[in-house]
């Protein structure tokens, strides 16, 4: 029987990370697509041929968040009772939907829409919208759009001042910003520097990456890094891969090999996953900067969901979604035709506008998986950011064939909070996921947990020695465990005990005491884990620690 660590407080967790001004006095905050959000913007476009599309992802969508449908209020119709019974007849439900009445042009949304971030303005964390210089179109009416949303919600409002696209614009959610070299040419008042410098400034970030520019892959003037690479969490990069003989293929080779020396902010490189991108209709790809550019990065993440573009090419349509399945497991890959976006020069992602959750709560996590050295007990780093009270966070686990997730609590030890999974054996595969529970719900990672999580596993060939070099036994009785620093302690054996010793994870000794069973032992330690030794009258014993804040 695996052993089961036993504890004797669950205390309550915070992990808080602060903001760094930006905009004068304001704090911001810049999430990524794949974290919690409450929903998801579609433009109403009036057309036949699209309203199809825009009907498929609002049924996928709303399953996993709200769908917001932005309709025209003026003479195309005034009301939504023709928008709702063309949906119905589209097999989406009543369920999350709702309209808000705009002025646009186009479908874009992705490009010109509200770009939501969140922001302290002296009243606590809260949404804003960060309107980006759009006036290079002639389309007063979807340049106006992030004002008009944020007078309709009430929400506070602030000026980029580089003309830019939503869809050249791609966050990890930690650290760095993604964006395609066409930003040089939209701005050429401001150098390359300049630029950087105020995206960093403006989404506080600590470094932004300009791929080049694909100009001869299709697509229009807009070359957005959109259209050829996705980041799917914060350590996973989705990289599209072309044939050799087309003439961007050294291009985007090159973009690639920049991604894989970049470090995430794990201090760690990028996982980079490639994903063929499909051939036009007739088989060919596209060799000039106005031609059709097909492609399976322009996806849209929804909480535990992945809409992805799909061409009626069933080879290729079926390879994408298993490359998406094995990149995230157990979210729901729902596939919808773009067949009629993208000789326009988009597709999924470019006609969809995800709206961040009300409030922030996210973890941060490095990932374990795959082959890891072995250890009888594995501890699950990570750190949980809040805009409302944190009240609590927890691990689930699975080893091998379980069918249930063992769940136990996650304890705050600076500078990260430490889960542990106890009494693993040589051989063993190990599944999990974490989760925070806040004053305003639960949030898991991934987001697709339960049905979703991480998972690593160990060699079945570990020797004795190692196994007996890495198994510290708990043979103490420690009380709190975890504790602040002052505890009591006893023997399991019923032992008198005479000293304690305490030792830091590197192995040296940072606290030495003669025991009075009549007192606790006082020290003034940080929160970290330590090895308790304590001599007794039939030996050394020894026991895990923790010490929390």
């Amino acid at each position: 029987m695996k052993k089961r660590l036993q504890y004797f407080i669950l205390p309550f967790l915070f992990a808080f990370s602060f903001f760094t001004p930006s905009f004068g006095q304001v704090a911001v905050f810049n999430p990524a697509e794949f974290e919690k959000s409450e929903g998801v913007m579609l433009v109403w476009d009036y057309s036949p041929s699209r309203d199809s599309i825009t009907a498929n992802i609002a049924k996928a969508a709303q399953q996993a968040g709200k769908v917001w449908i932005i309709y025209y209020p003026g003479q195309a119709p005034l009301d939504t009772t023709q928008i709702r019974q063309y949906l119905y007849s589209r097999g989406v439900l009543p369920l999350n939907l709702y309209f808000i009445p705009s002025h646009t042009e186009t479908l874009w949304i992705r490009d010109f829409g509200p770009m939501t971030l969140y922001g302290n303005f002296g009243q606590g964390n809260e949404r804003f919208i960060l309107d980006m210089g759009y006036s290079a179109y002639n389309r007063p009416k979807d340049d106006s759009l992030p004002r008009q949303i944020a007078n309709l919600w009430g929400w506070k409002l602030r000026e980029l001042e580089l003309e830019i696209e939503g869809g050249n614009l791609i966050f990890d959610g930690l650290k760095r910003g993604f964006a395609s070299t066409r930003v040089y040419e939209q701005n050429p008042a401001y150098s390359p520097a300049m630029i950087r410098n105020i995206l960093i400034d403006k989404f506080n970030l600590h470094d932004f990456t300009f791929l080049e520019s694909l100009n001869n892959s299709g697509g229009g003037i807009w070359k957005h890094v959109d259209m050829f690479m996705k980041v799917l969490d914060y350590e996973t990069i989705l990289v599209s891969s072309y044939p050799e003989h087309l003439p961007d293929y050294p291009v985007i080779e090159a973009n690639v090999e920049t991604l894989r020396n970049l470090s995430n902010a794990f201090g760690k490189p990028y996982e980079i996953i490639r994903i063929p991108a499909p051939p036009k209709a007739n088989g060919t790809w596209a060799t000039t900067q106005n031609d059709e550019m097909r492609t399976y990065t322009n996806s849209l993440i929804i909480n535990n969901t992945v809409i992805v573009p799909s061409y009626g090419l069933p080879e290729y349509d079926l390879q994408a979604k298993q490359i998406y399945t094995n990149a995230m497991p157990g979210y729901k890959i729902i596939m919808v035709d773009a067949q009629m976006l993208t000789p326009l020069g988009g597709a999924i992602h470019c006609i969809t506008k995800e709206v961040p959750a009300a409030h922030l709560v996210r973890i941060r996590h490095r990932k374990v998986t795959g082959l890891q050295q072995f250890s009888p007990e594995m501890y699950i780093y990570s750190n949980c950011e809040s805009t409302a009270s944190l009240q609590q966070m927890w691990l689930y686990y699975k080893v091998n064939l379980d069918d249930q997730y063992t769940q136990v609590p996650v304890y705050m030890a600076c500078p990260e909070n430490i889960g542990i999974i106890e009494g693993l054996q040589p051989g063993d595969k190990v599944s999990y996921y974490l989760e925070a529970v806040s004053a305003f719900g639960t949030v898991t990672y991934p987001l697709s947990a339960p049905a979703g999580n991480f998972s690593f596993y160990f060699d079945e060939a570990v020797g004795e020695t190692e196994i007996f070099a890495q198994d510290i036994q708990n043979e103490l009785f420690i009380m709190p465990q975890p504790n602040n620093g002052n505890f009591h302690i006893r023997a399991k054996g019923g032992e008198i005990i005479q000293k304690v010793k305490i030792f830091d994870a590197s192995g040296r000794m940072i606290f030495e005491s003669i025991y009075n069973e009549s007192q606790q032992v006082s020290t003034d330690l940080k929160s970290g884990f330590y090895i308790v030794h304590a001599e007794t009258s039939n030996g050394l014993k020894k026991s895990k620690m923790i010490i929390t804040d």
